[in-house]
């Protein structure tokens, strides 16, 4: 289930986050992003805000949570006019996200993946 997640962002058999599903997703024309929050009123909004702000479009979205946490997973078309670090950069640093991760699939769109926002030290990539 560890690949799965990997290559998918699907989430089966987890102790601390809920299970995730989602459909197969184009990964030629799309960008898979995953997102853990804290399970907050208002997040979900913040986090969608974001791809509206940036005109993406949204194909596919799925909202999780357990208890404290929210895992998100969102597939967006992907274009090559959008600075991508910008988005995981824009979405990660919203006060209530903890991660994200950029799922790429086949398409190379380099230099990004797995991106924290530590209640400390801030945005890492």
């Amino acid at each position: 289930t560890i690949m799965r997640f990997l290559t998918t962002g699907e989430i089966v058999n987890s102790v601390n986050f809920p299970t995730t599903l989602l459909e197969t997703r184009d990964t030629q024309t799309s960008v898979r992003i995953g997102i853990v929050n804290q399970n907050v009123s208002g997040s979900l909004a913040q986090i969608l805000a974001v791809f509206g702000d940036k005109d993406l479009n949204i194909l596919q979205q799925v909202n999780k949570s357990r208890g404290d946490i929210a895992y998100n997973v969102v597939d967006v078309e992907l274009r090559d006019d959008v600075d991508w670090p910008m988005v995981q950069k824009d979405l990660t640093t919203i006060p209530e996200v903890i991660s994200s991760r950029f799922i790429l699939g086949e398409t190379p769109l380099g230099g990004y993946g797995y991106a924290v926002n530590h209640p400390e030290k801030g945005y890492s990539v």
